[in-house]
Order: C-alpha cells, then structure tokens, then sequence
C-alpha cells in the first residue's frame, strides 16, 4: 500500500489491511461499479492483491459483477447481502460520528 494515501474512519477503526480498504472505497462509494484495475489505481493495493481479495470479496458476496464495459467486468456492493447490510448501517454510523464531531467543532469556534 502506498503510503500517502489517507485512510477513513473505517481502516483506523479495524485496521488498514487490503481487504478493508477496498471495503471502505467500495463502502463510501457505494451504487458506483469498479474493474478490479481501477480499484488497484485508487487504493493505491498492487493488482495481484486486488484480484485476490476481490475474489474474496466476490465468494463472500460482498461485492458482485455489475456489467461489463469493453473488455473490463466491473463490480459493486451487494446490497442484498445482509453482511453488507450491516458493513453499510456501521460506516454510516461512523459517517454520523464525524459530522457530529465537525459540527461540535464549529460550535465551539463561535
């Protein structure tokens, strides 16, 4: 992983391991589909650990093939899963966290 990538709440959480930062790309930018390339790209993973956890996540049915663009399968959250259920109810519990946090903040800068 490469270091200059800041990671979310999510990762400092349950720890910055491959398969969580793909989680928390796939987790924050859920309804948008992903080839296993361009999620190597963006988290920054090498591609052979990307295609291994992406195998992972596709057994486990965290994510699954959502259409195919030229040559290239993309992918995006099962939302049907109740795992996923659960993975998507906790990060927006942790998204909740954060604006309570910054809202807190700015109150007590007036």
């Amino acid at each position: 992983m490469t270091e200059n990538i800041e990671y979310g709440e999510f990762c400092k959480i349950l720890g910055v391991t491959p398969k969580n930062v793909i989680l928390e790309h796939f987790l924050a930018l859920r309804g948008i589909d992903y080839g296993i390339g361009d999620v190597a790209k963006i988290t920054g993973l090498n591609r052979a650990t990307t295609y291994t956890i992406m195998k992972e996540l596709i057994e486990q049915r965290i994510v699954k093939p959502s259409r195919i663009v030229g040559r290239t399968q993309l992918f995006k959250l099962d939302e049907s899963n109740p795992n996923v259920k659960k993975l998507i109810e906790m990060f927006n519990h942790l998204l909740d966290k954060i604006v309570d946090e910054h809202d807190h903040l700015l109150v007590e800068q007036e």
